[in-house]
């Protein structure tokens, strides 16, 4: 009968399943077409051999060349497609591969926007690959967003790049930063002797629990006091620091477990890195988007069952997702 085109059906409620095909079959097309990328050119042939036969993939270069463009249409559409013009918050990150830049193989960031809208449900915004992290990487980046009709963002969440904060302030203004606070716990570790490791994570504690931004604001001072003579590096970067780290505080507390922290976009980073241990370099910034972006479109569509937060009542509709969560 020949070939059959199907939309699949997606439902902000419940799931759809079906054997006519499977999750993540975009992503399996992307996988085999960068595997054979990298076989075309020459890059760990043997790896590449072993990894074939594990999978069970064999491909002509007829299939290589459609699946090629079909991943190519859908990285255009993605990256291209309009956004809503609201998120009230957004996380960012990057993370590193290797990738070949035509002489040799060298590490890129790989940049992630997450955001979550204001009906409650996430969404990756977009993916794309600079040479490294900086000011006017991440600026590019966020104008490339409101190019595609982001224009308010009240609450940026990251780790605790400078670049990322500068250029949020400038290209969403009036928006908050947060800094994560397992990433500021992680540096408190490098400053504060372990046998006081204890009594500062309890102080923090209880600033970060604050019921409102005064309480938190009026515990932090004393903090800051408390270890200004005992340990003055700790006094000092709390003093530059610890200000950034409550931003969350002035958001509906019932959102606060969601916000405090990078974990919802570091679990999409978890599932980007078991994806691409299996290649290991990339031949090219195209081969690494063919496997990036189905993962996104596929998560997107997996997190269209169920809402993240939710501003009714200011109630959860699910229950917080315990991986990647750090109690703070």
């Amino acid at each position: 009968m020949g070939e059959l085109n199907l939309l699949r059906p997606y439902a902000r409620s419940g799931r759809f399943e079906t054997k006519l095909f499977e999750n993540y079959s975009r992503i399996d097309k992307a996988l085999a077409s960068i595997i054979v990328e990298g076989y075309l050119k020459e890059i760990s042939t043997r790896k590449v051999e072993s990894v074939l036969g594990e999978l069970d993939i064999e491909l002509s270069h007829a299939t290589v060349s459609n699946l090629s463009y079909e991943l190519d249409e859908l990285i255009t559409e993605f990256r291209t497609s309009p956004l809503r013009k609201y998120y009230p918050y957004l996380y960012v990150d990057a993370l590193y591969l290797k990738v070949f830049n035509g002489s040799r193989f060298v590490s890129q960031a790989v940049m992630i926007a997450i955001g979550v809208n204001e009906d409650g449900y996430r969404e990756v915004l977009d993916i794309d690959i600079m040479d490294e992290e900086s000011y006017p990487s991440y600026l590019g980046f966020f104008d490339a967003l409101k190019d595609r009709g982001i224009s308010k963002v009240d609450l940026v969440i990251s780790d605790g790049h400078k670049g990322i904060k500068r250029a949020a302030s400038e290209s969403f203004v009036g928006s908050s930063w947060q800094l994560c606070s397992v990433h500021f716990k992680r540096n408190l570790m490098k400053i504060v002797p372990k046998k006081s490791l204890n009594e500062v994570f309890d102080y923090l504690n209880d600033i970060l629990k604050a019921e409102s931004t005064a309480q938190a604001h009026s515990l932090a001072h004393g903090m800051i006091a408390t270890y200004e003579e005992k340990f003055p590096k700790l006094a000092e970067y709390l003093m530059k620091n610890l200000g950034d780290v409550m931003s969350f505080i002035a958001f509906p507390e019932k959102h606060h477990r969601k916000i405090h922290s990078t974990n919802l976009v570091e679990r999409f980073n978890k599932e980007v890195k078991r994806r691409t241990k299996v290649i290991g370099a990339f031949p090219s910034e195209g081969s690494a988007l063919r496997l990036l972006v189905p993962l996104a479109v596929d998560t997107n569509a997996k997190w269209m069952d169920r809402k993240y937060v939710s501003w009714e009542n200011l109630e959860h509709d699910c229950e917080v997702e315990e991986e990647f969560t750090e109690n703070f």
